[in-house]
């Protein structure tokens, strides 16, 4: 069987990016003959080295009659009975379509409106050879329409005249080794995520003084990719935390991480508190709890539709909650925090790699019988 999995912008280390990545390592480790073929404008090295032998490239920032010439030739030649695309651009799943009638398309959507994209940036996100303007005319396009989260679903089901199908996104097996998870941790707050204003991190140094009037002792680290399409967002953080390192000097800013320092992080990490407002699902908070992090994460989320409150995980309705409750796990002494980190990497440890694969490839033949 051969399968084709085409994401855009494969160089940018966010949730998409690294989703595509688990599929890639998932078909790879299923036992049984499967031919891959990678499509993308740019790729990370340290993430896609090992796939660059089956990788056909686009050009970032060619126009969209190059990029289209280009996708159908690749979809010509290689006639995959399975079309791929990893990112909310139906446009592709009509291309291939178009050129090899055959094909299965499916497209995983991670929202059905990119929240980040503004009249300021929109032209970064065509120079990354996305669309979104042409959504609405190619929504029914894909044969299988997946997603990360029930509420997901929803959004899709009433903003698109489709049906959608919930597969969660599973983690990369870097993060799977094991912590010591009764070991000590001093009372560090971590929060991962690329550096956008729809993540927050300028809400949690802004607060961050809050928390460090009742725990004396805290520190706060801000880990994540530095998103070129966002770059003026990281710049407003990093001068936040000037502006307040003297006062606080216990507040770190780790720019683009690679993926040692990110287990590094997580494992030294007593809370991991995730402020973003409606999360599609949540990968980084899965990834914390895999190291033993107690997870906040702030509601509306897909992550609460596994996690059960207090028992996996906190799963705050405000800010003001949110910081009461890392208020509350930094006080919390070791061994009763002990339990709730075995509960939780429990949890975690169901979403593989593998598994992931595997529904999404179970689906797709669903729809080719």
């Amino acid at each position: 069987m051969r399968i084709l999995i085409l994401h855009p912008h494969l160089n940018i280390k966010g949730g998409s990016e690294r989703l595509t990545k688990v599929l890639l390592d998932g078909l790879s480790k299923i036992e049984e003959r499967l031919e891959l073929k990678l499509v993308t404008g740019a790729l990370s090295d340290d993430w896609f080295g090992k796939y660059l032998g089956i990788t056909e490239m686009l050009r970032l920032g060619a126009d969209r009659e190059e990029v289209e010439e280009r996708v159908s030739n690749i979809v010509r030649s290689f006639e995959p009975d399975i079309t791929v695309v990893m990112v909310q651009e139906p446009y592709y799943c009509a291309i291939a379509k178009s050129v090899y009638a055959k094909t299965k398309t499916v497209v995983y959507v991670h929202f059905p409106i990119d929240e980040e994209i503004s009249e300021d940036n929109l032209r970064d996100y065509e120079t990354h050879l996305r669309y979104p303007t042409l959504t609405p005319r190619y929504v029914n396009a894909p044969d299988l329409t997946l997603c990360n989260s029930r509420r997901t679903k929803l959004a899709i089901e009433m903003l698109w005249p489709i049906k959608a199908e919930v597969v969660y996104p599973c983690i990369d097996e870097v993060f799977f080794e094991e912590p010591d998870l009764e070991q000590r941790r001093d009372n560090t707050i971590l929060y991962v995520g690329r550096f956008n204003s729809l993540k927050r991190q300028d809400i949690l140094v802004s607060m961050f003084s809050l928390v460090k009037e009742e725990v004396r002792d805290c520190r706060l680290v801000l880990a994540g990719f530095v998103d070129p399409r966002h770059r003026e967002y990281y710049e407003h953080v990093r001068a936040i935390v000037d502006s307040l390192i003297d006062k606080y000097r216990d507040i770190e800013l780790v720019p683009s991480p690679d993926d040692k320092k990110l287990l590094e992080l997580y494992r030294e990490a007593k809370v991991y508190v995730h402020p973003r407002i409606g999360e599609h699902f949540g990968m980084a908070p899965v990834e914390a709890m895999l190291q033993g992090a107690i997870v906040v994460i702030r509601m509306p989320t897909g992550l609460a539709e596994v996690a059960r409150h207090t028992l996996e995980a906190y799963l705050a309705t405000s800010d003001h909650e949110m910081f009461r409750y890392v208020i509350q796990i930094l006080r919390r002494s070791n061994s009763e925090l002990v339990e709730l980190r075995r509960r939780a990497r429990a949890l975690a440890e169901g979403f593989r790699d593998v598994s992931f694969a595997s529904q999404v490839l179970d689906k797709a033949r669903a729809v080719q019988s």
